[in-house]
């Protein structure tokens, strides 16, 4: 076998026997060379059989023609996938069985030589060829057939089988032998392939027709047709007896948000042998079986409440006491109502002095937008809006279904020095509407969808220092204070004002550029002709506060008082 083979061996002098040396040797045995071909067989007769020429006749192994044999130098056949009809044989030849169809049949196997049978192999596909002949003597012949007149409405079927008056060289035909197939079909007709035909569920009164072919499976030249017919002829079903229940059809309105309780009698316009139905002389069932509906024994109807909004279609049936298969199905169509409102309301801050950050009594516009999203029209659409200060305005409107109003409704807020301080004004605002039945459904208000309920947050820059470093206190109104922009968000604070000596000429705590402010009159712990006002000049400032993380902060700079 293949491999690697260690010899060892020791040379010792004649002479002298015990001058010796032993040495280890290592041999390599390759592998020998498999040539394996793919073979096509001469032609063999299906019908009779026979045995094919050996498939490895034409391999080799290093060069010399392959023996299958269990020994050194041979080779081990193996089959991996043989048809069925064929048989591959110890010595490589294949038998083909008599009756095997025409066609090339792929035979796979595997050859490997004996002293390396896992390592040294090969597979391969070879194909044989099977033809047939036509017989020397008899007759395929199809005959005609007819299955019979039948009633598909009785579930009928034609007693019939194609090949049981067919014919081979004038003997009963063996179904084996031949292959079957339809040569006209029909749409009604079904024809199986064991020989029977089936007619269609359905089918009405007629007579139907179609043609099939038998072909001999080794020959298949050698073919015959014929036709077969059938007629269906359907009892007709008698007329149903006409029920004595009859029973119309309802329409009704129901409450989905509160629910409805016996919102309508689906027994009213209901008779039983053309009179009035009692509801002691009848069952009621809920055919639809809907989670949203409740039938009552009385034929009154309830409807639960949170049942979606939308038509509803629901089948009863109404079976006699005295004759339980005396029954009738109506329908009650209900249109359930579910108002729904939604509102939206966005803030504009309004900066009236135009300085780019907000005071104290600048203004916040709020509109708002109204959106009926439910089912029905709505009527009295109000909103509130609970923030202090706030003025609403707008007059009660009526909103139809999908129907918004972005026009009627707006709101005005005075800014205080404590929304400054906070840093934000936040706040929702409620809408109130109600349906034609008087339920009443409300929303509070979103920043911005009509699902949500997140209220209205609108930053105020307001607390940024800056000191304006001119004024003129000369009884016209206008610039008349030493204005510190944003120091009112910091009450913790101290002005302190100098002349251009170094002399302090007004001092103050919690400055809050209103009644604690300098107006040009010396104030605080030293007075310099507090009545007659300061002169025009330049004077020098200082502003100490705390911000509210306790963080203190310095600023000074030049002031010029005009009159």
């Amino acid at each position: 076998a293949a491999g690697n083979y260690d010899v060892t061996y020791k040379i010792c002098e004649v002479t002298n026997p015990g001058n010796c040396d032993e040495v280890t040797s290592t041999i390599v045995v390759g592998k020998s060379i498999i040539i394996a071909l793919t073979e096509t067989t001469d032609a063999i007769n299906g019908r009779v059989g026979g045995t094919t020429y050996s498939l490895v006749k034409n391999d080799l192994l290093n060069g010399v023609a392959v023996v299958i044999k269990n020994s050194n130098g041979g080779v081990i056949l193996t089959s991996v996938s043989v048809p069925a009809g064929l048989t591959l044989n110890a010595d490589g030849t294949v038998k083909v069985d008599a009756g095997t169809p025409v066609g090339l049949y792929e035979v796979e196997y595997t050859i490997c030589e004996f002293l390396n049978p896992t390592t040294n192999c090969a597979t391969v596909k070879s194909y044989v060829l099977v033809t047939g002949s036509a017989p020397s003597a008899g007759l395929l012949k199809a005959n005609d057939d007819n299955g019979g007149i039948i009633d598909t409405n009785k579930g009928e079927k034609p007693n019939v089988n194609v090949f049981k008056n067919d014919t081979y060289n004038g003997l009963p035909l063996d179904p084996s032998t031949v292959i079957l197939t339809t040569v006209v079909s029909n749409p009604n007709l079904i024809l199986k392939a064991d020989g029977s035909i089936e007619v269609k569920d359905g089918t009405p009164v007629g007579d139907y027709e179609l043609t099939y072919q038998i072909c001999e499976v080794l020959n298949t030249d050698n073919c015959s047709q014929a036709k077969v017919k059938v007629s269906v002829e359907n009892s007709v079903d008698p007329e149903p007896p006409i029920s004595k229940i009859v029973l119309g059809n309802d329409q009704g309105v129901a409450d989905g948000i509160n629910g409805s309780l016996e919102f309508i009698n689906v027994l009213d316009n209901d008779f039983l042998n053309d009179k009035p139905i009692s509801s002691l002389d009848i069952v009621i069932t809920n055919i639809s079986r809907s989670p949203y509906f409740e039938f009552n024994s009385d034929g009154t109807v309830n409807v639960k409440p949170n049942t979606p909004g939308g038509n509803y279609a629901i089948a009863y049936q109404v079976c006699e006491k005295a004759d339980s298969s005396n029954c009738s199905t109506g329908m009650l169509n209900v249109f359930v109502e579910v108002p729904e409102i939604a509102l939206v309301k966005t803030a504009v801050f309004n900066d009236e002095n135009g300085n780019g950050v907000a005071n104290a009594g600048e203004t916040i516009t709020y509109k708002f937008v109204v959106t009926n999203t439910g089912n029905v029209p709505l009527k009295g659409v109000m909103i509130t809006d609970p923030l202090v200060g706030v003025k609403v305005f707008g007059q009660a409107i009526d909103l139809d279904v999908n129907e918004s109003n972005d026009t009627n409704f707006t709101a005005e807020y005075k800014i205080t020095q404590s929304d400054i301080n906070f840093g934000s004004v936040s706040n929702q605002a409620s809408v109130k509407g109600s349906s034609a039945k008087g339920v009443v459904v409300e929303d509070i208000s979103d920043d911005a969808s009509l699902t949500d309920d997140k209220p209205t947050v609108l930053g105020l820059k307001g607390c940024v220092i800056k000191v304006f470093n001119a004024f003129s206190p000369n009884g016209d109104a206008k610039n008349s204070r030493f204005y510190i922009q944003g120091l009112e968000c910091y009450p913790n604070n101290t002005v302190e004002i100098y002349n251009r000596w170094g002399v302090l000429v007004f001092d103050i705590d919690r400055y809050n550029n209103e009644d604690r402010v300098f107006t040009g009159f010396s104030q605080g712990r030293t007075t310099i002709s507090e009545t007659a006002g300061l002169p025009v000049g330049t004077y020098f400032y200082i502003i100490k506060y705390t911000d509210s993380d306790s963080n203190p902060h310095e600023l000074s700079g030049y002031l010029y008082l005009n009159k």
